[in-house]
């Protein structure tokens, strides 16, 4: 079996963890985990070419004996001549005056602190003890929550943190590995008691299931390791194709990402969910907005169709739209829409209104541009047409029906969004005959095969994207 050292060393170089002037920040609780790693790149910093500090922080969650971790940790890196920056942070006042999950809280109130530290030093790296064993822990928890598909296939050795890298050069080795080394160099730790408490999830796999592990295979957390790497390049790669086909599909205008459903359909459906994830981090930062599965599995199951239309009201008050192929995000404020004021209609295109123009032309001499739907009707010679909003009292004559229908009555009917009502377009005649609700419904004065009798096209294109 290699040793701690050949494993560690082929681990970091494997992975570009160091370069020579390097300021690595060690975070250290005191434990044998962090007091090992610390050693060892305090040991080692000549080869590398680094030098190396130590970062501590006191959670005043087990009273003196946290405490007693802090006096310990700046004691032992005094004596191994490595500067020690600590920190106590009253986690106990903070949880009682805005409440949270303890766990989260702890977690960022200390990688503030770390960028804090980093930022204050020039420190490139910031190094946490992270092994195989935890590695393999994490890969297991993601899995009990339902969470592996959700981002990355466990911790990665290397990420971008504060004003550098935060990195895990730990994760080589596994913590009977730890303990050897820490045996045979004399490395003095503390215990944290809280890592016996049966009440958290990862402390009973650790104490229950890795053992079992274990005794069927002695490396598994260095296989689970190995095959975190490979998921983990997998996923990159996948990420950065879905980012390439959004890109080739996607158009922004005035505010509003519009694309195809269509173009998004053709896609692989490993692709398809990782797009609709680029488009909520496109309208969101991450980190505020908890992305759910629903939401990712309701927006990808809108783009498998291309009738009709659909609403789906997101977070913070945006709203995706698709009006048949056409898809829109945008935010939606609560406050009604401005009404638009009426716009004649002829053989010119309108300007584009919610990702469509129109036209309206005699039948003879007509041609069917790219992209778009031809609606053929009967009326006057010198009739004219018109794009407005809806107006109280609107009706529309729908196929089948004996009588026209309230337009109110259909959008409520179709359930759209109250804020969007008031100002839905419409295609009327001179006459205030309702041709079209565009994404909604043609009325029976429509249709998209010429009748006998019918002497005008009204022509809708949609953006071409």
């Amino acid at each position: 079996m290699k040793s701690f050292q050949e494993l560690m060393m082929k681990h970091i170089r494997k992975h570009q963890l160091l370069d020579s002037g390097d300021l690595v920040l060690v975070g250290c609780s005191g434990g044998i985990d962090s007091m090992v790693l610390l050693h060892f790149l305090n040991a080692n910093k000549e080869e590398f070419g680094i030098s190396v500090a130590a970062v501590h922080i006191d959670h005043m969650l087990r009273g003196e004996e946290s405490r007693q971790d802090r006096l310990f940790t700046e004691a032992v890196t005094k004596q191994w001549g490595i500067d020690c920056f600590s920190r106590a942070i009253p986690i106990p006042d903070i949880l009682e005056e805005r409440g949270g999950n303890k766990q989260q809280l702890c977690r960022s109130e200390r990688y503030a602190y770390f960028q804090e530290i980093m930022k204050k030093t020039g420190a490139s790296k910031l190094a946490t003890a992270h092994h195989a064993d935890d590695q393999l822990e994490t890969i297991l928890m993601s899995g009990l929550r339902g969470s592996l598909q959700d981002g990355d296939f466990g911790m990665r050795a290397s990420r971008p943190f504060g004003t550098g890298s935060l990195i895990r050069p730990q994760l080589a080795v596994d913590k009977e590995q730890i303990a050897a080394y820490a045996e045979v160099h004399s490395v003095s730790y503390r215990e944290d008691s809280s890592n016996a408490e049966s009440a958290y999830a990862r402390n009973r796999l650790r104490q229950r299931v890795l053992p079992l592990l274990k005794d069927e295979n002695r490396q598994v957390s260095q296989n689970f390791v190995e095959l975190a790497e490979d998921m983990q390049q997998d996923q990159q790669f996948l990420e950065d194709l879905a980012g390439e086909k959004l890109q080739r599909i996607i158009l922004s205008s005035e505010g509003q990402i519009i694309f195809s459903a269509k173009s998004f359909r053709l896609e692989a459906r490993a692709l398809q969910k990782r797009m609709v994830l680029l488009l909520l981090n496109y309208l969101y930062n991450p980190k505020q907005i908890p992305v759910t599965r629903q939401l990712v599995e309701q927006l990808q199951e809108m783009m498998q169709s291309s009738s009709g239309t659909v609403f789906l009201h997101l977070p913070k008050n945006y709203v995706a739209t698709r009006q048949y192929d056409t898809v829109f995000l945008n935010h939606q404020s609560l406050e009604q829409l401005e009404a638009t004021a009426p716009v004649a209609i002829a053989a010119e295109w309108s300007p584009y209104y919610r990702g469509r123009r129109y036209r309206v032309m005699p039948f003879e001499g007509w041609e069917k541009p790219e992209e778009a739907v031809a609606w053929h009707f009967h009326a006057p010679q010198d009739s004219q047409f018109f794009l407005r909003s809806r107006k109280p009292g609107d009706r529309i004559q729908l196929a089948g029906m004996e009588q026209p229908k309230k337009l109110a009555r259909l959008m409520i009917d179709e359930k759209i969004p109250v804020p969007m009502r008031e100002s839905w377009p419409v295609i009327t005649t001179d006459k205030n005959e309702l041709l079209l609700v565009p994404g909604l419904r043609p009325s029976a004065m429509v249709s998209r095969h010429k009748r006998d009798g019918d002497n005008w096209v009204l022509i809708e294109q949609f953006y071409r994207v």
